[in-house]
């Protein structure tokens, strides 16, 4: 049988609009779902995310994946960092309201598949990570997360800037941060830094891993350059009984890379897939 893949646009923060798709099988039952919210400087179809839809698919998901409103892409260009202007505006918070605005589609009809809105599950990868774990920690209908190479606090990207820094970022209204893949210098407004000041208790990522408490699994490569190991065990020391899964001789992408143009997925990817999901369905096994 032929894996299905149906696009939808839905209004995210701001009403601009979200681009999303979702892979499944025909199925004459419910069928659960898994929500991929993606990292910084990505989208949803970055490096071959298609080939692990049909993975969750296989499994007997529905495997939905999207835009991030202000990721910079726009429904014409999905894959492009197009709109700089709302780039630059993105935030935690946005991104809290689009991941609502994604939980209320799936419960909304859908007359071309049936989706089981008792069965939610929510991946994050990067700083989608500590979207997720945010957005799990306030909501019920969450039933399992899984952070892959999960960051630990809601910084990104600032964190690593000096007082003098944010000095001449406030001065300015932005800083630029260069795409070493597409080479744009892509704009950071200073409101996210305004905004991380302003609500420190609602984006307080450490709180939000204490108070998960829905069954988590935290996965991450041991070779991690752009987010080592370090958060991954943070995490868990936040929410000991989150479980841990290290892939080794990996790094932040599990090997994968934009443009992917192979049909396989990489080993440490598979593998980081795998596992994901044997725990959903060991989730799901348990409700049952």
């Amino acid at each position: 049988m032929e894996i299905k893949q149906q696009e939808y646009h839905v209004a995210g923060s701001n009403a601009i609009p979200m681009s999303v798709d979702i892979s499944f099988y025909k199925s004459t039952k419910a069928l659960p779902v898994v929500i991929y919210a993606h990292g910084i400087n990505g989208f949803k179809d970055w490096g071959g995310m298609d080939l692990i839809a049909q993975k969750f698919a296989e499994a007997g998901f529905a495997f939905l994946k999207f835009n991030f409103s202000h990721n910079g892409t726009t429904p014409a260009r999905p894959t492009e960092f197009f709109d700089l202007e709302a780039y630059r505006e993105d935030s935690y918070l946005k991104r809290q309201k689009d991941l609502e605005r994604i939980l209320k589609f799936v419960e909304s009809p859908h007359p071309e598949l049936d989706l089981d809105s008792q069965n939610i599950f929510l991946i994050g990868h990067s700083r989608g990570g500590a979207d997720a774990i945010l957005a799990t920690a306030k909501d019920a209908r969450i039933k399992a997360l899984i952070t892959w190479a999960a960051v630990s606090h809601a910084r990104t990207p600032w964190d690593k800037l000096s007082p003098e820094e944010i000095k001449d970022w406030a001065e300015q209204g932005n800083f630029t941060r260069k795409n070493g893949r597409t080479g744009q210098d892509l704009p950071i407004g200073y409101s996210l830094y305004e905004e991380y000041k302003a609500h420190k208790a609602e984006l307080d990522v450490e709180a939000a891993a204490r108070a998960i408490k829905a069954p988590w699994l935290i996965i991450h490569g041991e070779d991690d350059e752009a987010v080592f190991i370090k958060h991954a065990y943070d995490l868990k020391q936040w929410q000991p009984e989150a479980r841990v899964a290290v892939i080794p001789e990996t790094g932040h992408t599990f090997d994968r890379q934009h443009p992917w143009n192979t049909a396989e997925l990489p080993e440490a990817s598979l593998k980081k897939v795998n596992r994901s999901i044997e725990f959903l369905q060991e989730v799901l096994s348990v409700e049952d």
